[in-house]
């Protein structure tokens, strides 16, 4: 990180969304559980899991084909991925279930490609703010990201979210503390691209964790992450 300090937006100097989310890494190298953070998750409700994610992103895609289908005047329609943007598929703003893989892309790599880091649901608002809640995480480590977003091609979006990482009475037993002491901030971006159907998208994330001097880098995690789009029908 540089000199600057975390808390401040490279993108026009906006302040950074601050959340009290995030996982922390010692200097070994073990991960404590966290917003987003590697902390490998053991138990994922199948809808989270990548096959629950693959079926779900199925059905809505044939029904958005459907859809289409019976749709008469769809030829009056916007063909732009922005349309309906008063309606409930506004382009990426709406709440997403999500899912967190790691792969790879990371050298040397944390844990093995296709685990499952995380999954929670994430919030994309008009005013291109967002924000997180892992699923896998116990709030008293960090459960809660808050972010900024931006649109950078007809179906791409970047993210970029900052949040905190703390040790708890629930982070792994060799490492739990109580009270819970702050270990420093997180830095997570997305880069992903939204689907056709505007019900699904898919990319890549990072995550880069720090200690609370703002500058040493404690972890670095890279994957994918998959999401689909929470309605309420």
């Amino acid at each position: 990180m540089n000199g600057n300090s975390v808390w401040l937006r490279s993108a026009g100097g906006a302040l950074a969304a601050l959340g009290i989310g995030v996982a922390f890494a010692s200097v070994t190298g073990q991960a404590i559980a966290g917003c987003g953070m590697p902390g490998r998750v053991d138990k994922v409700p199948q809808s989270w899991s990548p096959q629950g994610v693959a079926a779900a992103v199925q059905a809505q895609d044939l029904a958005q084909t459907n859809a289409d289908f019976n749709d008469k005047n769809k030829a009056n329609r916007d063909k732009d991925s922005n349309r309906d943007k008063d309606g409930p598929n506004a382009g990426i703003v709406g709440l997403w279930r999500l899912t967190f893989i790691a792969d790879d892309s990371v050298n040397p790599p944390i844990f093995p490609a296709g685990t499952i880091v995380d999954f929670g649901t994430s919030q994309w608002h008009s005013d291109n703010t967002e924000f997180l809640i892992s699923g896998g995480r116990a709030p008293s480590t960090g459960d809660v990201c808050m972010g900024v977003w931006q649109q950078t091609g007809r179906s791409s979006y970047k993210l970029k979210h900052i949040a905190l990482a703390y040790r708890s009475i629930d982070s792994p037993p060799d490492m739990a503390i109580t009270p819970a002491v702050f270990v420093g901030p997180s830095i997570m971006t997305q880069t992903i691209t939204l689907s056709r159907s505007q019900n699904s998208y898919k990319g890549s994330f990072t995550i880069d964790q720090y200690a609370d001097d703002e500058v040493k880098l404690l972890q670095h995690i890279g994957g994918q992450v998959i999401a689909t789009r929470f309605t309420v029908d």
